[in-house]
């Protein structure tokens, strides 16, 4: 064998030397790039893990904090509303005892409750110096609504409060202060879990209580106030030496008056240590491969430089585009192989590349259409979904609204369920609406009010507790929704009346356990009622619940004012108010109205051989029988002692005069025995007298003074009788 001339082996050595150092280079740099790569990708992944993992903490104590907010602004927004409708009640409440038992109870609750109940009068002015606590009450003043504060200025100690108007008729008589501490202990009982301190700052980023008093005060610039105040987080990374922060600033919104910025601290001292850790095990791991990698390639290099070099030039000339270049031959092991499968992968893509280019461009294409389309359809979903959310949030508001407005007006209960109707007419588009009342101890609910319908159709229409879905409904007290009424056989279709198709909702009206109404809504369409809607009926109802007791509570209240309690009759006072309206009414049309007075005779001696007790029944069934002997239109009243009076619209002096004598001839054959349980026959005389408007007097005080003198001449003639007055003419009025 020929050698080869030092000269050329020379050259050849060194251009081996020169290839591998071009192939070694590279590999080093790549190997060191790597290792840089990996260090850093594992140090920005460890920080941006141990960052997320602070992050969460504090995103974790931000929720954790702003519901503790949100539930002390509920609690004491709903003892305020209790104690306004509670001082309220005050003015009507005619036991003064029991009223200071409920007084007492409902101050004992706010004080377990650690709320501290202060009363202020509506102009506070030189009664206290804090300021914010002028302007606090100045705002419930202008307003008429409850207003929020949190503030350390009042007591020291910084505490949630709530201002609210207490009013008395329609004026401001008095300012509510309900607070609640939530100072350092509150912030560390909930924030020490999670390994993270916070504090709380004025919306000009003064601080005001903190968790710790190691807590690290951060300067706000005025621009990041201001991104706090739009409702966004801001995170702010803080170094202090060797034990850097991590700090969370948020606005927490205090109902409509009032905000204050959360600022929660999360150390990161932790993480900078393990850091370095992490950072020197992978400079000890890459050093140790890059040494390895260094030895085996110059073990290797001078049998796979000249393939591998032919394998990277095939490789260029293929992504270039050049799809007929083909690799020589480089032997017949592995390296050989892989040229062989590259050459003939080559010729398969020459062959076919046209056709598979523009199949899989069209492909693409159309996949891509189809993924914008999809993505088109979540956002118009996901806008429908938000704008029906709103919708129905708006409609909530205003049913609120309209429902509180009528809450607090003094109006009657029939007022009451017009305007109740009106507003679920206004918020919820059904078909037929039915309003139900539920009168206390019965076991029934009547039809009071209708929309869509005719009322007088289903006027006096009653459902029992045991009777289709509305009775279903009220006995156990929660909301039915029915989505086909012709597949549902508890429908009763009002009794016949009406024909009902579609879906229907009944959804009682209770107030602590007390059922006070129902309402039904009909759509004539299957399913008609969405999953936002029936939250919203529900809601309705709750509000529609106190404001029926409301009414309820005020009509029975002017009820008690114009009854006598002993008798069950109108009293004194409600009597003189009906004839001065009848007299009016009698002016205006030239009508007449007659007045019997009716007296017991000989009361006195019945009184001391019953007694009180049984005298006291005797003057009920008195008072019962004038009732059931009278028409609808006649008002029976007692007027005294022993006195009852009857005013009898359209009636001349001497048809008042025959009734009087029909009364008393059935109240002498009357054996009221049994009603004041006497073994004996007892019975009893009236003695009455009649006077005319206007035939006696136009004056209607002069007119009962006559009715009461022809009773005295009743009387004087011996009793158990009747007397027309006969006067003089009437004078002027």
């Amino acid at each position: 064998m020929k050698a080869a001339s030092p000269s050329k082996a020379s050259e050849q050595s060194r251009r081996f030397r020169s290839l591998r150092r071009k192939v070694f280079l590279p590999f080093l740099f790549l190997i060191v790039a790597l290792t840089v790569a990996a260090i850093y990708g594992s140090i920005h992944l460890a920080e941006h893990s141990f960052q997320n993992s602070a992050d969460e903490r504090l995103a974790a104590t931000k929720e954790v904090l702003y519901r503790e907010f949100k539930k002390h602004e509920i609690i004491l927004q709903t003892y305020a509303v209790i104690m306004q409708q509670f001082q309220s009640l005050s003015e009507r409440f005619h036991n003064e005892a029991e009223f200071g038992i409920l007084q007492d109870r409902l101050f004992n609750t706010l004080e377990k409750s650690n709320i501290i109940t202060t009363f202020y009068p509506a102009d506070i002015r030189g009664l206290i110096q804090q300021e914010s606590l002028v302007t606090l009450f100045d705002q419930v003043r202008r307003s008429g609504q409850p207003r929020f504060r949190y503030s350390n200025e009042f007591g020291g100690v910084p505490v949630l409060m709530v201002a609210a108007p207490i009013y008395t008729g329609n004026e401001l008589s008095r300012i509510l202060l309900l607070q609640t501490a939530m100072g350092e202990t509150f912030l560390r009982s909930v924030t020490s879990a999670l390994n993270v301190s916070a504090a709380l700052m004025t919306p000009e980023g003064k601080t005001i209580v903190k968790s710790k008093p190691e807590f690290t005060d951060v300067d706000l610039t005025p621009a990041q106030i201001n991104l706090i105040g739009s409702g966004q987080s801001l995170f702010l990374d803080h170094d202090i030496g060797t034990d850097p922060e991590r700090h969370l600033f948020t606005m927490i919104p205090l109902g409509r008056s009032d905000r204050i910025i959360l600022s929660l601290e999360a150390s990161l001292k932790s993480t900078t240590e393990m850091q370095s850790e992490t950072i020197l095990r992978m400079i000890l791991a890459m050093s140790a491969v890059i040494i390895l990698g260094t030895v085996f390639y110059f073990r290797r290099i001078s049998q796979v430089t000249k393939p591998a070099i032919e394998l990277r030039n095939a490789t260029e000339a293929i992504s270039r585009g050049n799809l007929s270049y083909r690799i020589m031959d480089v032997g017949d092991d592995e390296l050989g192989q892989i040229a062989t499968s590259f050459n003939k992968m080559a010729a398969d893509l020459e062959s076919s590349y046209q056709e598979r280019a523009s199949q899989d461009i069209a492909a693409a294409i159309v996949q891509e259409e189809q993924k914008m389309q999809l993505v088109l359809e979540k956002k118009q979903r996901e806008r429908d979904k938000v704008s029906e959310e709103l919708n129905i949030l708006q409609r909530e508001s205003n049913a609120f609204y309209q429902l509180n407005q009528t809450m607090t007006a003094s109006i009657e209960l029939s007022v009451m369920f017009d305007r109740i109707l009106q507003v679920l007419n206004e918020t919820l588009s059904c078909d037929h609406i039915v309003l139900l009342n539920h009168n206390p101890g019965e076991s029934v609910l009547e039809v009071v009010r209708t929309a869509g319908l005719e009322t007088d159709v289903l006027s006096k229409v009653q459902f029992t507790f045991s009777q289709g879905i509305t009775g279903e409904a009220a006995q156990s007290q929660r909301m039915i929704y029915v989505k086909d009424i012709d597949e549902d056989d508890r429908n009763l279709s009002y009794h016949g009346l009406i024909a009902t198709r579609g879906s229907m909702i009944s959804v009682p009206l209770v107030i602590k356990g007390r059922l006070v109404g129902a309402i039904n809504l009909h759509k004539k369409l299957k399913d008609g009622f969405s999953a936002s809607e029936q939250r919203l009926v529900q809601a309705i109802a709750n509000q529609t619940a106190i404001a029926v007791d409301n009414a309820q509570l005020q009509e029975k209240s002017r009820e008690l004012g114009n009854t006598d309690e002993l008798t069950g009759l109108s009293n004194r006072r409600h009597f003189q108010e009906i004839l001065k309206r009848e007299v009016a009414q009698a002016r205006r049309f030239s009508s007449n109205i007659a007045v019997i007075m009716c007296d017991i005779d000989e009361f006195k001696q019945h009184k001391s051989t019953l007694g009180n007790i049984q005298s006291d029944a005797l003057l009920r069934q008195v008072g019962q029988a004038l009732l059931k002997r009278t028409r609808g239109i006649d008002l029976v009243s007692r007027f005294g002692t022993d006195q009852f009076i009857i005013m009898l619209p359209k009636t001349s002096k001497e048809g008042a005069f025959c009734a009087a004598e029909k009364l008393r001839k059935h109240i002498l054959g009357e054996d009221f025995s049994a009603h004041i349980h006497s073994d004996q026959d007892f019975r009893v005389t009236v003695s009455f007298g009649v006077t005319e408007f206007p035939g006696d007097s136009k004056n209607i005080y002069e007119l009962l003074n006559l009715a009461d003198r022809a009773l005295y001449a009743a009387k004087k003639d011996g009793s158990n009788c009747t007397v027309a007055w006969e006067g003089p003419a009437p004078g002027p009025e």
